[in-house]
């Protein structure tokens, strides 16, 4: 499929986090387009009062490359993630773009995605994520994002195995570094769930309905971004109730009949906490490299359990960053 001429939409939800959101535009200014390919960027504010619109004003000028800014007023992440595939269709754009507004791109990002769809024409295509450190992280701070930059690497390296094994089809896609078809989801009406407004996972539904209804998947080891984990982030707390809510999103976005049995989900769910507080206890002896990862564990498993129990996970409601 040959990607000269084609029409694609950047965008960015975002909600107060002005200082991230500037950095990710600096980003941008340094993207490189492919020849023949026309970019337009999408700042979609999810705050009424219209916090960023001034910045991203102040950005427009001296760009190469049309900058749109909308307003979406409904609160919640799937809301502005439809507005953005809305706003892409009624621009003609043939491909859209998310990433959040605490990354920054790699100068090749889009390069890379065409090359990918020029040998592997795909209706969603995904790609790595690596963390940075806030710039004022303590040491505390540190020894935790080592355990988080730990698990980052973890699922990159995994995801670069599959595509080697031509098995990449089967990675999940989620709006952290994200393009797909506009044509096919429109086609298709695919949309992000607005049940699901403060949960999370509304990508990560959207990608298994796109998959029940045949949709072609692919992951781009090349198309890199990077994502600052902010301080808040980095707590021993935060990354218990990050996994805990999490598992309960995986439990709700499945239908009843995609559920597995009670007694499965129990012992899943136990065997998590299990393993993982051995992982804690074992930490001082892997000089801390399995406290983040068993924190995680026993945090999935609670979750899980709390979901059984008719729990949801409210976790988008509390804004993170700046």
């Amino acid at each position: 499929m040959d990607q000269q001429g084609q029409h694609i939409v950047v965008a960015v939800a975002t909600c107060r986090r002005p200082r991230m959101l500037g950095q990710l535009l600096e980003s941008f200014s340094t993207l490189r387009v492919p020849d023949g390919v026309a970019v337009t960027f999408l700042v979609i504010d999810n705050a009424p009062d219209a916090p960023v619109e001034a910045l991203v004003e102040t950005w427009r000028p001296g760009q190469p490359h049309p900058v749109r800014y909308v307003l979406e007023r409904e609160p919640g992440i799937p809301f502005a993630r439809n507005r953005g595939l809305e706003e892409a269709d009624a621009l003609g754009a043939d491909y859209l773009a998310f990433i959040d507004d605490d990354e920054m791109v790699d100068q090749d990002w889009l390069t890379a995605f065409v090359a990918h769809l020029n040998q592997q024409p795909s209706h969603l295509v995904g790609g790595p994520v690596r963390c940075l450190p806030p710039a004022d992280a303590s040491v505390i701070d540190a020894f935790i994002f080592r355990g988080v930059r730990q698990r980052y690497e973890r699922k990159e390296r995994k995801n670069a195995r599959r595509r080697a094994r031509g098995k990449d089809d089967g990675i999940t896609i989620i709006t952290n570094n994200w393009l797909g078809d506009v044509r096919w989801l429109r086609g298709n009406e695919l949309r992000f769930d607005a049940r699901l407004r403060y949960s999370g996972g509304s990508d990560t539904a959207l990608f298994h309905a796109a998959k029940r209804l045949g949709a072609q998947t692919s992951w781009c080891p090349e198309a890199v971004v990077h994502e600052t984990v902010p301080r808040a982030r980095l707590s021993l707390p935060y990354q218990f109730r990050r996994a805990r809510d999490q598992a309960a999103t995986s439990f709700w976005r499945k239908s009843t009949d995609e559920r597995r049995s009670l007694p499965v989900n129990v012992a899943t769910a136990a065997g998590k906490m299990v393993f993982g507080s051995v992982l804690v206890v074992i930490s001082p002896v892997t000089l801390g490299r399995t406290l983040v990862d068993g924190i995680r564990l026993v945090g999935y498993g609670v979750g899980y359990t709390l979901a059984m129990a008719g729990r949801r996970s409210r976790h988008y409601e509390v804004l993170q960053g700046e």
